[in-house]
C-alpha cells in the first residue's frame, strides 16, 4: 500500500543552529548539508497521526499547512532550508482548508490496523 513519501530527507526550516537546535541527518553524516535534515514522513493517515514535525511542535494539520504557506512567519533564520520553502506558498483560507480536507482524505481504516 501507497504511504506517500519519497523516503529522502528534508530541511524545512526548523533549524537555526541557536534555539532550533536539532541537526537531524548531520548527526549521522556529519555533512553540513544534513544540518536541519529530517526524512520526509509518509502522508497516509497524517490526519492521524498527530503531534506534527520533528519535534511534535505543531497540534494539528492547520497548523502545519500554515507553517508550509509561510515558513518565514515562524523561523526568521533557518539554516539550509530547502529551496522550495523560500518562497511562500501564498494559499488563500479556503485553498488551507481544502488542503487540509484533502491530507484528511488519505486516512486508511484498513492501513491503521
Amino acid at each position: 500500500m501507497e504511504d506517500f513519501t519519497d523516503d529522502s530527507f528534508k530541511n524545512i526550516g526548523l533549524f537555526n543552529n541557536k534555539d532550533l537546535a536539532d541537526a537531524g541527518r548531520f548527526l549521522i553524516t556529519n555533512d553540513d548539508g544534513d544540518k536541519g535534515r529530517f526524512k520526509t514522513p509518509g502522508l497516509r493517515n497524517v490526519g492521524v497521526t498527530a503531534p506534527y514535525m520533528h519535534d511534535g511542535r505543531f497540534k494539528t494539520l492547520e497548523q502545519v499547512v500554515s507553517y508550509y504557506n509561510t515558513p518565514f512567519m515562524f523561523v526568521d533564520d533557518p539554516v539550509n532550508i530547502d529551496v522550495a520553502l523560500k518562497t511562500p506558498l501564498g494559499l488563500s483560507q479556503q485553498e488551507k482548508k481544502d488542503l487540509v480536507a484533502f491530507l484528511k482524505s488519505l486516512t486508511d481504516k484498513a492501513y491503521l490496523k
